[in-house]
């Protein structure tokens, strides 16, 4: 072989080489990208659970445009994607949702609006921050993506670790709050925590049901019956209601369809004792420390004398019940599509009732996710909404029918089981539209169709 060959070969193999190196870090790219959003929800999820309303309220203003956490986080996985679509795939991603046409009218009606708004109102910021109440659901997609290559349910099982010993640790730091062991204070830094704790709650229902180990089960009903005490105890009336309504649900659920075999008869003896061991110890505490009772007495009695009790809690619902009585007026002058974002409303019977709440922002939130549609997009934007919650609870309930795996049965039974306890509390707070909610209901939806996803390419395609 002459000296020419020789180097037109190591030419060759050296190209040859190069091309495998470029290959492997192209390769490495999404999967560099994916894991980095991933991250990135994990801070989203610790940051929410540690410090709710305080975490999502931290922003940065910069040429008097407010960057706040969640909204730059979602900016910075979008930008990521872009860079992956671009460079990466060629102008190729592929997102597996099983509910196209229902998103498709959800931001159709979205689109119009936020357009409206724009033309009607002056007020920027505030069309933007109205139209929280459908952008947030960017999270679902995102979800989709991030997991797209899920191989195993590692990543999955990690958050739900996540949510174990975060929650938790904000259960404990109430109670340490409550029994004057540490003092947090007027900092708001567990005001919304019940939220997350009730959802961990919901989890280790579910779970409770399957386990078979015995320091297990003793374990989750030990947790269970702490979690509950602290819900009690954080004294939200509303959030009482929708665990209830979630409950309900789930074991109607697994009555109506019967070719779901669940426990119910353990779930059932689960919830009876949990009760009655929260009963025995709030006997206990009325004796002993009857003052750590005191707010949640308000709030039992608040369901019984709304229109007459003078308690914080009683008055509070007198006033959200007028405000929905005046918003639903409102509504009936522009039915179908609402008023789009950035009209603000506030209740002008209360105001003349003597109450000042939002009077110096002039706008008040309605507490009330159907409200919250029908003010701003209509029936039209309702129903739409309903369409996708429906379409997704169907696809959802046929899948459990043929899933033949106990624990993708557990994990979308719990994640179900939470989706309708964060839509049964919209009907009473604030959800939709703040993020330290709504990222929740998203992000558990996209979970569920991530783990159909890969249930049916794993067993079925398979």
């Amino acid at each position: 072989m002459g000296a020419a060959e020789l180097y037109l070969k190591w030419d060759i193999i050296f190209w040859m080489k190069q091309m495998e190196h470029k290959e492997r870090v192209v390769l490495k790219i999404p999967n560099f990208i994916d894991n980095l959003n991933y991250f990135m929800i994990l801070f989203l999820i610790i940051g929410y659970i540690l410090f709710s309303k305080k975490f999502s309220k931290l922003n940065i203003n910069f040429l008097g445009i407010p960057f706040y956490v969640t909204e730059t986080i979602v900016i910075l996985i979008i930008a990521l994607y872009l860079y992956k679509i671009i460079f990466v795939n060629s102008g190729k991603l592929i997102i597996k949702n099983p509910l196209k046409i229902e998103f498709f009218l959800f931001y159709f009606v979205f689109f119009i609006s936020l357009i409206s708004g724009f033309f009607l109102y002056s007020d920027c910021i505030y069309i933007l921050r109205q139209s929280a109440l459908y952008y947030y659901s960017i999270f679902y997609f995102l979800i989709i993506l991030i997991f797209s290559n899920i191989r195993n349910f590692s990543k999955v099982r990690f958050i739900f670790i996540l949510f174990f010993i975060f929650s938790n640790i904000v259960a404990f730091l109430f109670i340490f709050n409550v029994l004057g062991i540490i003092d947090i204070g007027n900092t708001g830094f567990l005001d919304a925590s019940y939220f997350y704790i009730s959802i961990l709650l919901l989890i280790e229902l579910v779970y409770l049901t399957y386990l078979r180990q015995k320091v297990f089960i003793a374990i989750f009903l030990t947790n269970i019956f702490i979690l509950s005490v602290v819900i009690i105890l954080y004294n939200v009336s509303g959030n009482w209601v929708a665990l209830l309504i979630a409950i309900m649900l789930f074991c109607i659920f697994f009555i109506v369809i019967p070719k779901i075999k669940t426990n119910l008869k353990r779930f059932g003896a689960i919830i009876f004792i949990t009760t009655l061991c929260m009963l025995v110890l709030i006997s206990i505490i009325f004796v002993y420390k009857p003052f750590l009772l005191f707010g949640t007495k308000e709030e039992v009695l608040s369901f019984f004398n709304i229109l007459t009790g003078k308690s914080s809690a009683a008055i509070n619902a007198r006033w959200r019940l007028i405000t929905w009585r005046d918003m639903i007026f409102e509504v009936f002058k522009r039915p179908m599509l609402g008023y789009g974002f950035g009209k603000k409303f506030i209740s002008q019977t209360t105001l003349n009732l003597g109450w000042t709440t939002g009077l110096k922002e002039g706008w008040v939130e309605a507490h009330n996710f159907c409200l919250s549609f029908l003010y701003r997009s209509g029936f039209l934007g309702l129903s739409v909404f309903f369409l996708v919650i429906g379409s997704f609870l169907n696809k959802v309930m046929r899948f459990l029918k043929i899933c033949k795996e106990e624990e993708i049965k557990i994990i979308i039974v719990s994640l179900l089981l939470c989706i309708i306890y964060i839509l049964a509390l919209g009907l009473f707070e604030v959800v939709l539209e703040v993020p330290y909610h709504s990222f929740f209901l998203w992000i558990f939806m996209g979970l569920v169709v991530v783990i159909m996803n890969f249930y049916n390419e794993k067993f079925v395609v398979c």
